[in-house]
């Protein structure tokens, strides 16, 4: 063959230029959607197995004592390990020198909301954090970072539960409260030790935040570790937690420009829950009127920053939007628009229909708004009772639910909303909510988890395995309740999956609660991306290749 002239170098050239555009085009294509981060590591290495010494119910195990959920006769036996333990994931150990946290508050049935106890809930002492990086930990290893800390127990129906969650706050030698970067999760004062007792995949509220922080902004990053007590010279294994990050306005957490009352606007963040005794509790429209249930909470500002007329004025920027979702008259409804980050509302949506939370939008429910005004729905918090977890409700995987939330409710009078839960669904799950998605990362997160899984099980299976947590809602119902970690997680692969099937089908049923005199939607909502998977781009540059080889052939032959 002869050597290529000019002409034949500059058709190569741009063929080569075009075939590097398509690619940057498709790559671009793909990372606009919202994928899985690379899930936990799984591990090899060998790590302490504490299956002999685990704790099984036997004749004596009651149960539930009491009537609270998840508060047993066994919760103060114990399981003690030496300071040779080992495991791949971090390790956080706590010394109180034996002081025991309490809650802050008890529940009232009289009043009916939570009521603040007298007694200093904080026990206090050191946490070590022990993450080496070279992908195994020990009780014996040099710490990477000590403090001091305050912690309580937190979670209203959690804090009766064997099992604790903790609230800590980090403190300096005089208490004063100081910021450190935990497990490289991010820098804060306050963190959360979740892993419900009732949540025996230990998966529910990692799967949804990590999901979540892929979609919307400010959702708590994350991550799984061992936790231990030190009491003197003993140790006590306490299983799995989560470490996470507690809802702040913080530079790492959801950053608010600085508050000033000289403006049109007050920035803000709110959470919609039960009635807190010592929260500063807005008298907006739908609360005023007993429109909605529940009550909104100023979390940020603190007390000690907010003025009356702050208070009043963030009350207004309410009011203004909850009296146009109320109006009859439709023109004045749709002023909602205007009002609001549509888009946070339409993913808040979307995770918490996707991941059955049926406690979202009632309770735990958290929005923020800047300068601007426009109210912003986020982050997301609490799924441990999602998934088809509830104790006395199954999970109707062939429905909506969210449907119902406050102020969702009425927002779906307006089509134009409902055409971009649509159109951001089928967008969603075609990414990180469809089947494969959703699988791959729940399996690979076990594998990775399953040697501290185990661990958690040796502590805490007698609950797991026999407390029968999920209720029978009519008799003869077969038992909600699975008996080993495996079942569990295949459960909240098919509950997802059948869910996410039937709302592929349905989810446009959501038009029957737009108003009957409601304008077709205009199509607000941008075209769901659909993702070029590897075999198009194959085909692609088969394409272009023989289209080069043509086009040289045909350039020797005119030569």
């Amino acid at each position: 063959m002869k050597p290529l002239n000019e002409r034949q170098k500059s058709m190569l050239i741009l063929l080569c230029l075009l075939l590097f555009s398509i690619t940057l085009a498709v790559g671009s294509a793909q990372d606009t959607l919202c994928q899985f981060p690379k899930p936990l590591s799984r591990t090899d290495a060998a790590t302490t197995n504490l299956t002999a010494d685990a704790i099984f119910a036997d004749e004596t195990f009651l149960s539930d004592q009491g009537n609270p959920t998840g508060r047993t006769n066994f919760r103060n036996r114990t399981l003690t390990v030496d300071s040779s333990f080992t495991s791949h994931l971090p390790l956080l150990l706590l010394d109180t020198g034996g002081q025991e946290p309490k809650r802050n508050s008890y529940f009232d049935s009289d009043q009916g909301y939570y009521v603040p106890l007298d007694t200093d809930p904080y026990a206090y002492g050191t946490i070590s954090v022990l993450d080496s990086g070279d992908g195994l930990n020990r009780l014996s290893d040099t710490p990477a970072l000590v403090s001091h800390v305050k912690l309580r127990l937190r979670g209203n129906s959690s804090g009766n539960y064997d099992k604790k969650q903790y609230l800590l706050r980090l403190t300096d030698s005089e208490g004063h409260r100081i910021s450190k970067n935990l497990l490289h999760v991010g820098t804060g004062s306050e963190w959360v030790l979740n892993v419900s007792f009732i949540d025996k995949s230990l998966l529910r509220n990692y799967l949804a935040y990590t999901a979540a922080g892929q979609i919307m902004p400010y959702t708590p990053d994350t991550r799984f570790c061992e936790v231990i007590c030190k009491d003197g010279d003993s140790y006590y294994y306490q299983g799995v937690y989560l470490l996470m990050e507690s809802i702040a306005v913080e530079s790492d957490r959801i950053r608010l420009p600085d508050f000033s009352e000289n403006s049109e606007n007050l920035p803000f963040l709110l959470r919609r829950d039960r009635y807190n005794l010592t929260g500063t509790i807005l008298k907006n429209y739908a609360s005023r009127n007993e429109l909605l249930s529940g009550f909104l909470d100023v979390k940020w500002p603190d007390k000690d920053v907010l003025s009356q007329q702050a208070i009043e004025r963030i009350t207004e920027q309410i009011d203004a939007f909850e009296q146009a979702l109320f109006a009859q008259d439709y023109d004045t409804f749709i002023q909602y628009r205007d009002m609001v980050d549509l888009d946070s509302f339409v993913d808040y949506f979307i995770l918490n229909e996707f991941f059955l939370n049926y406690d979202a939008g009632f309770n735990s429910t958290y929005l923020y708004a800047d300068y601007s005004g426009k109210l912003t729905m986020g982050p997301v918090w609490d799924f441990d009772q999602a998934m088809d977890n509830n104790e006395t409700v199954s999970a109707n995987l062939y429905t909506t639910a969210f449907h119902s939330a406050p102020w969702f409710a009425q927002m779906l009078r307006d089509p134009e909303f409902t055409l971009r839960i649509v159109e951001r669904y089928q967008q969603l799950r075609e990414s990180i909510l469809s089947d494969a998605s959703i699988a791959a990362f729940i399996d690979a997160t076990a594998a990775g988890l399953l040697p501290a899984a185990e661990r958690d099980w040796a502590r805490w299976g007698y609950y797991y395995r026999n407390g029968g947590y999920l209720k029978p809602e009519y008799p003869g119902q077969p038992d909600r309740n699975t008996k080993t970690w495996r079942a569990e997680i295949d459960k909240l692969k098919t509950v997802l999956s059948t869910h996410g099937a039937w709302l592929d089908e349905h989810i446009d049923s959501l038009y029957q609660f737009a108003d009957a005199d409601a304008p077709q939607p205009k199509g607000l909502a941008p075209a769901p991306k659909k993702q070029i998977g590897g075999s198009l781009l194959a085909l692609i540059y088969l394409v272009i290749f023989f289209i080069s080889i043509t086009l040289i052939q045909r350039m020797e032959r005119e030569e």
